[in-house]
């Protein structure tokens, strides 16, 4: 667990992102977590692609606790439009071209809608039978 927790240090650094880049953006935190979770869906959905999707993936796995952070903290904000605004306008920005403007909306309805990703975490993702299947049903709405 110790590694996961290096690793996802490294991650979060590389996935942070620029103020400037999301200048319009009201809350720049939803903004940032937005474009973390972004990004983290496009790579897992290319592990998906290729038939690797996996728990046994170290970068799959790190992958999935980005997306259940920003999980945690958009849930805990839905009621706030502008978090949900800059949390969407963050996606966008990081989904590649993959998560536009067209289907963010959707792909956040449908990850806070997906059963299972509140109860996982750093402690049982490795071990959860159900994992990858949880983040199966987000990653089939970025089709």
């Amino acid at each position: 667990m110790k590694k996961i927790g290096i690793i996802m240090t490294f991650v979060a650094l590389f996935a942070a992102t620029s103020c400037g880049t999301l200048s319009n953006v009201s809350d720049t935190a939803a903004a940032t977590s937005g474009t973390a979770c972004a990004r983290a869906l496009v790579s897992l959905r290319a592990s998906q692609k290729a038939g690797t999707l996996s728990v046994t993936n170290v970068s799959d796995i790190s992958n999935m606790l980005i997306v259940i952070n920003a999980y945690n903290t958009l849930k805990a904000n839905k009621g706030n439009n502008n978090f949900r605004k800059s949390f969407a306008a963050g996606m966008v920005a990081g989904g590649s071209g993959i998560i536009t403007n067209s289907n963010v909306n959707t792909i956040i309805n449908v990850l806070l809608a997906t059963n299972g990703l509140g109860t996982l975490n750093s402690n049982n993702i490795s071990s959860s039978n159900n994992s990858t299947q949880t983040f199966s049903t987000v990653l089939d709405t970025m089709k």
